[in-house]
């Protein structure tokens, strides 16, 4: 008989056992420290919060679907957003349970507001129908690329033009133009360095391990813009940035004035390498830079070039948060490409506080999440 119910302690060693069968490329050993990031050492949790629900064949786990505390600001007021995460359903049976996990997600009365992360245009279809609201990342929906070892030309080439897959026919014209757009990025990038001078005297980068109340005051001026987005308290932003428990190397490189030693900005940055190899790429997750300026923007983006070089990543990958943002990394970065990372949102009908209008203008999400 099938049932589905909240996970409890017992659950955690069978959960970590059965994921593997969804996400091939881990272990229960990847899991078992996940789960104490989710929700152990998760300034957001609390016990009354449900940590997911499981779905069950008689007493084996058959499907999960995990439930992340993450703490928001709406309209001012700090509240909780459940995260769901790591949704798997054996295919043996699939269809109305599947749905009835995301039903105790979505009828849940811990959270204000319901966040997923899901790049599935039929899954979108979907959540459509249960009344989220779809968002899409970043803000200019697009990535810039810097080479950084032009050595490593396979995995550039797989991974740029053809993302590990066998291009459809239709699609040939279009790679043809980006081998021809690659070969003169080969010929001619612009080096992305500081400038000399002024800039180095102002400002000076290094890497970060742990975050202290200048990183929430950075962000002070621009939570005032939004009425739904993260909270950026320091316990929130330690647990997303220095969290040991994750598939990827995460750093954080902060930018200092070298005058008074005040936070003028930071990055955090994901590397991700490629499965079974030893090279793949540095890709930006997170950022805040006072007032977008573009000192501090170059000086942070030089370091993450030379951190990219020093472990083995083949390309930087950036986007812009901002006009100003945007504008000055068209002037640096000449290889860009689209890219959409879906967000879907829903407030609970539980919630005591909503924004009074819902739209993609006064909600402000970020690229950085809970991580699988």
């Amino acid at each position: 008989m099938l049932t589905v119910r909240e996970v409890e302690d017992k659950d955690i060693i069978p959960l970590a056992e059965f994921l593997p069968k969804g996400f091939p490329y881990t272990t229960k050993d990847f899991w078992l420290p996940l789960f104490d990031l989710w929700w152990t050492s998760n300034p957001a949790y609390t016990d009354q919060f449900p940590r997911g629900w499981i779905l069950e064949n008689d007493t084996s786990i058959v499907g999960f679907l995990g439930n992340i505390p993450i703490k928001m600001l709406i309209c001012g007021v700090e509240r909780i957003a459940a995260a769901s995460n790591s949704w798997y359903v054996d295919p043996s049976v699939r269809g109305i349970f599947s749905l009835k996990l995301l039903n105790e997600f979505i009828r849940q009365k811990s959270a204000s507001i319901l966040l997923f992360k899901k790049d599935d245009a039929s899954l979108m279809k979907i959540l459509q129908n249960y009344k989220f609201e779809e968002y899409i990342l970043p803000m200019n929906q697009k990535e810039y690329v810097y080479i950084l070892d032009k050595k490593k030309v396979g995995f550039i080439y797989l991974d740029f033009l053809l993302k590990y897959r066998i291009p459809k026919l239709s699609e040939l014209s279009e790679i043809y133009k980006k081998f021809g757009f690659l070969f003169f990025l080969y010929l001619y990038q612009k080096p992305v360095i500081r400038g000399v001078g002024l800039e180095e005297e102002i400002y000076i980068s290094s890497l970060c391990t742990s975050c202290d109340d200048t990183f929430y005051n950075l962000w002070k001026p621009k939570l005032n813009f939004c009425d739904a987005t993260l909270s950026r308290d320091t316990k929130t932003l330690n647990w997303l940035y220095f969290s040991s428990a994750r598939q990827y190397k995460r750093m954080v490189i902060q930018c200092h004035r070298t005058l008074d030693k005040t936070l003028a900005g930071y990055m955090v940055f994901d590397l991700i390498l490629t499965e079974g190899s030893e090279v793949g790429s540095m890709q930006l997750v997170d950022m805040c830079i006072k007032d977008n300026d573009h000192q501090v923007l170059a000086s942070l983006t030089s370091f993450a070039v030379q951190q990219g070089k020093q472990h083995n990543a083949a390309v930087l990958i950036i986007w812009a948060n901002s006009p100003k943002t945007e504008t000055y990394f068209q002037s640096k970065i000449t290889l860009r490409r689209i890219l959409r990372h879906y967000r879907y949102v829903r407030f609970s009908a539980t919630s005591d506080i909503k924004p009074d209008r819902y739209n993609s203008g006064n909600v402000c999400l970020p690229m950085i999440y809970p991580p699988q």
